[in-house]
């Protein structure tokens, strides 16, 4: 099985290049700052709904703050035959831009 994990500077030089990012935050830590182009669905909810959030994507990158929980879904979805990915350290090491609202 590939590598999950990405780091963040695979991401900011394009080696990594997700055509769907979630991130599994709240959605009142999702609004104080999120990845580019990232979709929020929460932690709770994912299982139940990750089938129509990921359907029809290819590369599948998830976020949450401090990695554990992203890479726990990552594999999950792996399991499920689905291309996923987890950002490493979660948003607490991103040094790249947020989005805020």
């Amino acid at each position: 099985m590939a590598e999950l994990g990405v780091e963040g500077w695979q991401l900011q030089c394009g080696e990594v290049l997700p055509d769907c990012v979630l991130d599994l935050r709240t959605a009142a830590q999702f609004a104080r700052g999120r990845l580019e182009t990232a979709k929020n669905l929460p932690y709770n909810r994912f299982q139940a709904e990750a089938e129509e959030w990921t359907d029809g994507y290819r590369v599948i990158l998830l976020v949450d703050e401090g990695g554990a929980r992203a890479a726990e879904m990552a594999v999950w979805l792996c399991a499920r035959g689905r291309s996923a990915h987890y950002l490493v350290g979660g948003l607490a090491a991103w040094r790249g831009p947020l989005e805020r609202e």
